[in-house]
């Protein structure tokens, strides 16, 4: 349980008022039920096949979320940096194995929600309820349609730059193979495209 002078009590409040306000009270019941984990590099927080149980908000490291095909070739799904919540949604949602697993690239520190106690605050405070619609709203389906046109419109040097501008950095930190992955190109291709811009 994170107490109030924690120092991770004020990285949840700012996380959880990005969209909405969120009252004293809603902030105790998520401190309630926050724990904070840790995960060294290479470990993983959910492998293909489990079941997710748990809401991750991602203090400190980088995860990776990918698909592996049958001859054990992977594909990037996503790619979490501070800030980021962290889980399979789908598998909570239907109490299912997730298709997809989740790893941690960088030691990596969490602060975890048991979903269901989590979904349970959702549904009977209002204001956590807004910030989870609005969350929803701004990552699952603006951001995913934007990465969805821009797969189809945009070259793949004008993908790379967009994710260096909003992540500056990310490319001292993440392996190129994921980065690849995650544009949709080669890591041959993102080396040409690296090699273009230098």
């Amino acid at each position: 349980m994170i107490t109030e002078n924690d120092p991770y009590n004020q990285f949840i409040k700012t996380t959880f008022t990005l969209d909405t306000p969120l009252s004293e009270e809603s902030l105790a019941a998520l401190l309630s039920i926050a724990q904070v984990e840790t995960f060294p590099k290479n470990s993983f927080l959910l492998p293909v096949g489990k079941t997710a149980r748990k809401v991750h908000l991602l203090y400190q490291g980088a995860i990776i979320a990918y698909f592996l095909d049958h001859d054990g070739n992977t594909y990037n799904k996503n790619i979490f940096l501070e800030g980021d919540f962290v889980g399979s949604t789908v598998s909570y949602l239907t109490n299912s194995p997730s298709k997809f697993a989740l790893e941690a690239i960088e030691d990596c520190t969490v602060i975890s929600f048991d979903y269901q106690a989590y979904r349970k605050l959702i549904e009977t405070h209002a204001d956590l309820k807004n910030f989870y619609i609005a969350y929803l709203e701004r990552n699952w389906v603006i951001s995913k349609e934007k990465r969805e046109i821009a797969l189809v419109m945009e070259s793949a040097g004008s993908r790379y730059l967009q994710l260096l501008k909003e992540h500056p950095g990310i490319d001292e930190r993440i392996p190129l193979r994921h980065i690849a992955s995650h544009l949709g190109i080669t890591p041959t291709q993102l080396s040409r495209i690296r090699k273009e811009f230098k």
